[in-house]
């Protein structure tokens, strides 16, 4: 599950200055929380109509009469649920991060990130409203290192799958049913 993640749109990385330019120019207005949580804007990467790829601001979670905001889909379900089907179809993004965070059973929170200090990217879909873009994160089975706080992750893709995601619906298809390696685990007082 992922109900909270970090986003650090100052830091001087090229990936993060090439997103929030690009945000910048869309929405120069656009505000961006540090720890994003549901109902939240949040930066996303998507297919342009142009057929480039670019970033974006949208709200995270679908508005779904008589159930509320739902934020995260289930990766095993997404091309078999009506309300992900079409947008697996037409609506793959990617939402980067620098970490996820996560809680034990005893309350403690931890981030999860890259060992190598690189940005996450969670394979996510988006659908259009009046309001702008509406985003649900794909989550799956957690790898070893999260499993020991929580069952469910982000579905994280590698640098790599980047473009396979957004571009191949069949591609992407496969991609559903991979993980990635190891994460660092910190504790973080919340």
């Amino acid at each position: 599950m992922c109900r909270q993640f970090l986003w650090r749109q100052e830091e001087n990385s090229k990936a993060v200055q090439k997103i929030m330019a690009e945000i910048r120019r869309k929405s120069p207005n656009a505000a961006l929380p540090q720890i994003a949580r549901p109902a939240n804007s949040i930066p996303y990467l998507l297919v342009s109509p142009e057929g480039t790829t670019t970033a974006s601001v949208g709200r995270w979670g679908f508005q779904v009469q008589g159930k509320g905001l739902v934020y995260n889909a289930r990766q095993e379900t997404a091309l078999t649920k009506g309300l992900f089907r079409g947008c697996f179809q037409n609506g793959r993004c990617i939402v980067p991060a620098h970490s996820f965070f996560e809680w034990d059973k005893e309350r403690h929170c931890f981030a999860f990130s890259q060992k190598e200090k690189e940005l996450l990217y969670f394979a996510a879909l988006y659908r259009t409203h009046q309001n702008g873009a509406e985003i649900v994160i794909l989550t799956t089975h957690s790898s070893k290192t999260v499993d020991e706080v929580h069952h469910r992750m982000p579905l994280i893709l590698g640098e790599k799958e980047l473009r396979p995601w957004l571009y191949d619906t069949s591609a992407s298809q496969f991609l559903l049913s991979q993980g990635i390696g190891a994460l660092k685990k910190e504790i973080v007082e919340y």
